[in-house]
């Protein structure tokens, strides 16, 4: 029987240790790699080539679902399922029109996850949801998003370029036509914009974490 295939995104260690532990119950699953930001993952999966890569939205220097692109070039036979806290439409949008196969919430039972692997890897859709809403229309393009993401982690436009192996003056220029698109006049409004986009995720008040 072959197996299953699976990389594991996530930025936390402990949330990947106990991902690789419960996957590690079903016999038909094997997991090969793992990554904790969007950018290892796209390296992972081309040199891997898995059936399956299991994905967290909210990672650094890109997100699950910008990952996703990179993901399809790299090995085309992968399929992705999102694993995330969040049950939000526009998140659950953005993953469909993204090309996901399977949108799982954290707080589900540990059996749904493995059935959802299971669906996806026979070539079926698993959402947690009994009707995708529709994403709503983006203004950027995909490196805009990307460069919109590492902005908003606070990063300067020598880190960026370094980050995508641009110049400083094509940072310079996507940076500034992000703030007229966004119609932004700070780093701070460029910071919200990325939110209300899904581009990262909201700060959690002190305390709340």
């Amino acid at each position: 029987m072959k197996r299953i295939r699976v990389v594991l995104a996530d930025d936390h260690t402990l949330v990947r240790r106990g991902l690789s532990s419960l996957l590690a119950r079903d016999d038909a699953i094997s997991v090969v790699g793992e990554a904790e930001d969007g950018r290892e993952l796209a390296r992972k999966v081309k040199s891997l080539q898995p059936d399956i890569a299991l994905v967290d939205i909210s990672m650094p220097l890109l997100n699950g679902i910008d990952a996703m692109p990179r993901i399809h070039r790299a090995s085309p036979k992968t399929r992705v399922i999102i694993l995330s806290m969040f049950s939000d439409d526009a998140y659950i949008a953005q993953a469909w029109e993204h090309g996901a196969w399977g949108y799982v919430l954290k707080d589900e039972a540990p059996e749904r996850l493995m059935r959802a692997i299971h669906a996806v890897f026979a070539g079926k859709k698993a959402f947690s949801v009994d009707h995708v809403p529709k994403a709503q229309s983006n203004p950027l393009t995909q490196r805009e998003r990307e460069v919109l993401q590492l902005i908003a982690e606070g990063k300067k436009n020598s880190e960026i370029a370094s980050v995508l192996m641009r110049s400083l003056h094509t940072v310079r220029n996507h940076r500034a036509r992000l703030m007229r698109k966004l119609g932004a006049h700070s780093a701070a409004e460029l910071v919200r914009a990325a939110e209300e986009l899904g581009v990262v995720r909201p700060a959690t008040p002190k305390g709340w974490d």
